[in-house]
């Protein structure tokens, strides 16, 4: 049965016990939002609600950026799918017509700006967190020197746990399937999560310190930092 607006996070988490899942990510520009979000609820959660059904895709997810207009994309999709399941076949719930007048309207109000695709790594909880947070904080890092073994090891080594008194909820690693070589924008990605934007704006505030044992920093860039928002989640599960 499908269940609307569960949060990534519960896909995320099931990511680290099946290493078959993919995270196939689409950025999208939308020049009219309300608009375009209008198309995602009433059209494609139903399309992807079908396949979900079907045993098409594992799940999707959409999430909005949060109050950063200078960003290059406003909406981040994800088709979460499991390679370990056969192809089912399925079809729109909207004939053909109807389908080729929607995606006209669609590609005269928003861009697509870039596709990648991810599995999971690893991932932490806090105690006490809330199944389905609300915000993302995504963090595209590209690995130095071709390091992957020794970052991905510095990473998951420095993130084990999340403390009582830390802001985030919780915390996921990824790294980049489709990683094409040195010019590759990022290579993974992590993502920290907010019970709210509040929360995340805080971690920036008062003092602090310098983060002398970071292993980690010595083996990667951080190229961008994007915090989102919940806006729609479609699964079986």
């Amino acid at each position: 049965m499908k269940n609307l607006f569960l949060s990534l996070l519960i896909i995320l988490n099931f990511s680290s016990y099946s290493q078959t899942l993919v995270f196939d990510q689409m950025f999208v520009k939308a020049h009219d939002v309300d608009l375009y979000d209008s198309y995602l609820k009433d059209h494609f959660s139903k399309i992807m609600g079908d396949r979900v059904e079907s045993g098409s895709l594992y799940a999707w997810d959409v999430w909005k950026v949060i109050q950063n207009p200078q960003e290059d994309f406003t909406h981040m999709l994800t088709f979460i799918y499991d390679f370990d399941r056969e192809d089912t076949e399925w079809e729109s719930p909207f004939s053909e017509i109807v389908n080729d007048a929607i995606m006209k309207d669609i590609s005269s109000i928003r861009d697509r700006v870039g596709r990648f695709k991810l599995n999971g790594l690893a991932f932490t909880r806090k105690d006490g967190a809330p199944s389905v947070p609300n915000i993302m904080v995504a963090n595209f890092m590209k690995v130095k020197d071709n390091l992957y073994a020794s970052y991905e090891k510095a990473e998951i080594n420095g993130t084990k746990k999340i403390d009582k008194d830390d802001l985030r909820v919780g915390w996921n690693f990824h790294r980049r399937l489709d990683d094409y070589g040195s010019d590759t924008y990022f290579s993974h990605v992590t993502i920290d999560w907010y019970d709210s934007y509040r929360d995340y704006l805080k971690t920036s505030m008062g003092d602090l310190s310098d983060n002398a044992d970071s292993d980690w920093d010595k083996l990667r860039d951080l190229k961008k930092r994007v915090a989102m928002r919940k806006f729609l989640s479609i699964t079986n599960d």
